[in-house]
């Protein structure tokens, strides 16, 4: 496969480098889990196989042989050989055709599934580019034009798959609901805060990448003058620095950190959160760990139906 053009920031994820956090390393991985794993299912690949994932504009890409590939996700008007693609189905690619992803406009992050797996290391495990610490994926960093990548199967054989109406995703520029559990530092919010927080609605900062969601609206503040030493961190976490504005941990977050985790965004809102764009909206709903763990078993019983 010809990269002929990378697109604003292309990478290659899978599920994520798990058991590594211990040594700072960041889980890295898809933003949006379930678009992931539509993508594998649509190429019959393993659920954490890697994607391609592609932020806010798509990239061209010329397959030098015949290939089976699926796009979910944000819709990018893909185009093969400049007709219109369809996503959320198996599609077969022949040698020589060229796929081209535009601009998003509904969600911000499209997955690329290929049948078969890149002909790349795995680092510690995975696939997944953590760009920050230039490693994984290819050569550390985003596609760009030039690159060219063997990916594929010797034999590429077409599932024919097409996703039911009832898993296709929904996004919403405004006035999104994302779920949040306490946080260990919940009880250090003022009164008035935890209420804010629950009440106001945040827009996404421009300033927000893999790393983090930086979120714009009422200030929070702590009951007291509160410091605390660096703690563990996971993808999800809502931290507050000192100017009051929550920041929402994601996959190349750090695993540690000094600000008060005031809240944890439940597993399955995450993907959901990585689709908003930027100045688009959302409020919190807080949850507790039993409907977390209902949710939780809710989606796998979708990922399953689709078997």
């Amino acid at each position: 496969m010809q990269v002929i053009k990378g697109g604003l920031l292309t990478t290659i994820q899978d599920g994520g480098r798990h058991g590594y956090r211990k040594l700072g390393i960041p889980q890295s991985g898809v933003l949006d889990s379930r678009a992931h794993r539509q993508a594998n299912w649509l190429v019959n690949n393993p659920p954490d196989a890697p994607v391609l994932e592609c932020t806010l504009q798509g990239g061209i890409f010329r397959f030098e042989r015949a290939a089976v590939v699926a796009i979910t996700g944000a819709d990018m008007s893909a185009t093969l050989n400049d007709i219109p693609c369809p996503m959320n189905r198996s599609i077969t690619v022949a040698a020589g055709d060229v796929l081209s992803l535009g601009y998003a406009h509904a969600g911000i992050r499209t997955y690329v599934g290929i049948q078969g797996v890149p002909d790349i290391q795995q680092v510690m495990e995975s696939y997944s580019t953590y760009t920050m610490g230039g490693f994984g994926g290819f050569e550390g960093r985003a596609l760009q034009t030039g690159d060219t990548l063997e990916w594929g199967s010797d034999t590429p054989k077409n599932p024919n798959r097409v996703l039911p109406e009832h898993v296709l995703p929904h996004f919403y520029i405004q006035k999104n609901i994302i779920r949040i559990m306490h946080g260990p530092e919940w009880e250090r919010l003022s009164p008035t805060a935890q209420q804010l927080l629950q009440n106001t609605f945040y827009t996404i900062h421009t300033d927000s990448n893999r790393m983090g969601i930086r979120l714009q609206g009422a200030a929070l503040s702590l009951a007291d003058d509160f410091l605390m030493s660096s703690s563990a961190t996971l993808p999800g976490t809502v931290q507050l620095p000192p100017n009051g504005q929550p920041i929402v941990l994601m996959h190349d977050g750090q695993t540690t950190g000094g600000y008060p985790r005031i809240a944890k965004v439940i597993e399955t809102d995450l993907g959901r959160l990585a689709q908003i764009p930027p100045h688009g909206s959302l409020s919190f709903r807080l949850v507790n760990e039993q409907e977390a763990r209902r949710l939780i078993l809710y989606k796998k019983e979708v990922y399953d139906d689709q078997s």
